[in-house]
């Protein structure tokens, strides 16, 4: 079993995004809704699963406390994690998108990142006891991602100016994610 496998098997399928090709952020009345198109590039062997943990909609993270009185930015998380398997290698994408003001995406990155970190020691627990699987580390690659819309119709960076050693990747989009430059 891959750490993709793995990783798909531990996430539960009701936290699956409603559409696994479209990414949408929608904020009520006051911006237009955002929406970006995964192109894979219809790569051959890629496989991906595109999750959105909602706290709105879905009770993630229900031992956490959500009164006033909760630590500020406790219950912070990520748009969507896109779980991708291609040659060999697993990547987590963690998708942030921002109209507008974006001052508090790296945190909800960060946040998420934790929470990343957290499925990886559950892996190795799980290959630890029951010794079934490997589960290496080093087969995964982990990528923040922060959205920006563009205002043209043509993808905002150009493939030299992503950087995908930088902690957390600004892009700006006019509605696609290229999936493969990510990766």
């Amino acid at each position: 079993m891959t750490e993709y496998e793995q990783l798909c098997c531990i996430l539960s399928d009701e936290f699956l995004s409603s559409s696994q090709d479209v990414m949408t952020e929608n904020k009520g009345n006051t911006h237009k809704a955002q929406y970006v198109n995964i192109n894979d590039g219809n790569r051959r062997g890629l496989n991906r699963r595109l999750y959105r943990f909602d706290l709105e909609d879905k009770d993630f993270l229900p031992f956490f406390n959500k009164t006033n009185d909760s630590p500020e930015g406790l219950r912070k998380f990520c748009d969507y994690v896109l779980l991708v398997s291609y040659k060999n290698k697993t990547y987590i994408l963690l998708i942030e998108l921002k109209r507008g003001d974006a001052s508090g995406a790296d945190k909800q990155l960060r946040a998420s990142e934790s929470f990343i970190e957290f499925l990886y020691k559950t892996a190795r627990r799980l290959h630890e006891d029951f010794g079934d699987f490997d589960f290496d580390h080093r087969n995964i690659v982990l990528r923040k991602i922060k959205i920006k819309p563009c205002k043209s119709n043509k993808t905002g960076i150009k493939l030299s100016q992503i950087d995908k050693n930088k902690d957390i990747i600004p892009f700006e989009s006019s509605g696609i994610l290229p999936l493969a430059r990510f990766l």
